[in-house]
């Protein structure tokens, strides 16, 4: 069972800074200076948040990697693994534990594994992130033993979907949370209403 299961998560991943608190989880964003009070997550980006350039070669834009100009890497070259590299060793030295990566949808579960596993090296367990919605069976990712639960967004599953998700996986006790913001107040309501029943 994952050492979550069963705690409450804010995530505040649009904030860089906050105190978190005792027996909760917290994820901040991607500029956080340190690990907030209680368990800490990491938000991690497999675009070039910054749009920097820096990490090359590029593809075509995604709508989100538009919407929110971000830099969509090519998996297959060095800047994909040096984002990664760059971010893992920032949440290391600030003392996370957790990451969650951020954008899989835009890339193949193969492409995926190997950042769960880049993580791994540097001791940092990983949250995979709105697994149905990538192309493919993410089956593979929850089951690796490297992912200690799941987030999903508005649109991105149902109650239903993800428990199937995580038996498949064999992973049936895998903590999910369901995070909305804006106008997804009446979606949140409705997953309740799904988890209740």
């Amino acid at each position: 069972m994952s050492p979550l299961a069963g705690l409450k998560l804010r995530y505040v991943i649009g904030k860089n800074s906050d105190d978190g608190a005792d027996g909760v989880i917290t994820e901040v964003g991607y500029d956080a200076p340190a690990r907030p009070i209680g368990v800490g997550i990491k938000y991690c980006n497999l675009f070039d948040e910054k749009k920097s350039g820096r990490f090359g070669p590029y593809m075509r834009d995604t709508d989100t990697s538009a919407q929110y100009h971000e830099g969509h890497i090519d998996p297959k070259g060095p800047g994909f693994r040096a984002n990664l590299v760059e971010q893992f060793a920032r949440a290391k030295a600030q003392g996370f534990e957790y990451v969650e990566l951020d954008n899989p949808d835009a890339y193949s579960v193969s492409d995926v594994l190997g950042a769960i596993e880049l993580a791994a090296t540097y001791g940092l367990k990983v949250i995979a992130k709105n697994p149905r919605s990538m192309d493919e069976d993410a089956t593979p990712i929850i089951a690796h033993p490297n992912v200690y639960g799941i987030i999903v967004e508005k649109g991105a599953g149902t109650a239903r979907q993800m428990h199937e998700l995580r038996t498949r996986a064999l992973k049936p006790d895998l903590p999910v949370w369901f995070v909305s913001f804006g106008s997804g107040r009446s979606w949140a309501l409705s997953i309740a209403r799904e988890i209740a029943a």
